[in-house]
Formats: structure tokens, C-alpha cells, sequence
């Protein structure tokens, strides 16, 4: 097996050990839209989630926005697969040969232009002050068109991609149950 592949599929592992994987795969599930991670494998958007942030691109990719990864920067690797094509009686057929790793950089870990992620302006929501006694923040976020807000226990946030009161309530009833 590939080195880095052994290496980037042992990072998984021990998050397993460590508890983290289940907020990663939660924040995984819901990729921001209009980025290329968006149409990554549900692994490799966990790997970017676990290597601390919600937009990871190759040196490639974050050239093509201007923007430049910071010297000494480690990247982190997500798994691709390696695909072959080859030709069997006059028709190409592709087949799946193994897997290797590539190197992805954080959003965090570039300089350049400004990336523009669509930012929602919260209204004053009624209960506002009941999840912030309870210790909860509230934040707008980036919608994707799959969800309308959530709740993470283990960041103690409620993070909200539509502004309808609706949506806090809802999202602020999930804080009571766990609370509760």
C-alpha cells in the first residue's frame, strides 16, 4: 500500500479513537457549495474537516482563484482513486487500478484574493439571549441548499443558513434536548 495512503487512512483511525470523527462527518455532510471540494467523496470532505477547515483545494486550483499557499505550509492528502482505461475489442473500458494520495492546502494557509463565500446578516432573533446563557453561540454560515442551519454539541454553536426565526427555534430546541 502507498505510504501516504497508509499514513492518511491512520489519521482517520485515530480520530475514530479520539472521538472527533463524529462532528467532522457532520460538518462533512454539508459542504459549502460552489467550491471544489463540494464534489469530494464524503471521506475526503471528513480529511479536510479534520485538518481544520471547510474549503481545501490543490496548489492548482488555488492558483486558478489568485490565491497562493504560504511558504513552509504543510498540505494535508486526500485518497484518489487511480483509473486505467485500456481497449478490449475495439471498445475502451476503464477500470479502477488502486489508490493514491493528493496533496490538498487549507484556505487558511493562502494569501491572494479575497474568496467571496456568501455572507448572511442574522436579524435580531427572539431567545437570542436564552442560548447565549446556556453558552451557545449563534453564527451566520454559508447554505448549500441541503440544510438550514445546525447545531454542534461539541463546538456549543448554533450555525444558521437562513435567517427565518424558524430555523433558530429549531435549531435551538436541538440545544435543549441535548441540554435536557
Amino acid at each position: 500500500m502507498n505510504e501516504n495512503v497508509k499514513k492518511t487512512l491512520n489519521i482517520i483511525i485515530e480520530k475514530f479513537k479520539s472521538g472527533d470523527i463524529p462532528e467532522a462527518v457532520a460538518y462533512s455532510m454539508f459542504p459549502l457549495p460552489d467550491i471544489p471540494s463540494y464534489r469530494w467523496s464524503l471521506l475526503n470532505r471528513t480529511l479536510m474537516c479534520l485538518s481544520g477547515t471547510m474549503d481545501g483545494r490543490t496548489i492548482y486550483q488555488w492558483n486558478g482563484v489568485n490565491r497562493y499557499v504560504k511558504r513552509g505550509t504543510k498540505a494535508f492528502y486526500i485518497i484518489v482513486p487511480f483509473l486505467k482505461t485500456v481497449e478490449a475489442d475495439g471498445t475502451e473500458i476503464q477500470f479502477l487500478s488502486g489508490f493514491g494520495c493528493k496533496p490538498v492546502f487549507k484556505m487558511e494557509d493562502t494569501t491572494g484574493d479575497e474568496i467571496i463565500y456568501e455572507n448572511l446578516q442574522l436579524p435580531d432573533l427572539p431567545f437570542l439571549e436564552r442560548a447565549e446563557s446556556w453558552g451557545i453561540s449563534v453564527k451566520a454560515v454559508p447554505g448549500n441548499f441541503k440544510y438550514f442551519g445546525f447545531y454542534s454539541p461539541g463546538k456549543k454553536e448554533i450555525a444558521l443558513a437562513k435567517s427565518q426565526e424558524c430555523v433558530f427555534f429549531h435549531e435551538l430546541s436541538h440545544c435543549a434536548h441535548h441540554i435536557i
